[in-house]
């Protein structure tokens, strides 16, 4: 059996050295390479030119201030609530008020 298994595997070593040394050179264009760079920078400019063209300053501008805007209101909301208001609304989310109407004791 380990024979067998020995021969086996010495058969499977002759057969990928022989594979290997019917790999013969692969002829190519000279000017392959330079075909294929070519193809990469056309591929490489349209995609350049697909993001570019759509977010053009002037819609950045508007973007801006639209965060802009939206930081003020947000800063101008908090700055109303005040600290009880905003702990007050937190308790009651999550059931922690000691409220006197929902109390056992009464």
């Amino acid at each position: 059996m380990i024979m067998k298994t020995n021969d086996e595997m010495n058969k499977k070593v002759k057969d990928t050295f022989d594979a290997m040394a019917s790999i013969e050179e692969v002829k190519v264009s000279p000017f392959f390479k330079e075909n294929v760079m070519h193809q990469i920078r056309q591929a490489s400019e349209e995609v350049q030119e697909a993001t570019g063209s759509w977010f053009t300053p002037q819609l950045q501008l508007v973007t801006l201030v639209a965060i802009v805007i939206l930081n003020i209101m947000a800063f101008n909301s908090l700055k109303e609530t005040t600290y009880d208001e905003s702990l007050s609304s937190f308790a009651e989310s999550y059931g922690l008020s000691t409220n006197l109407e929902m109390s056992i004791i009464n």
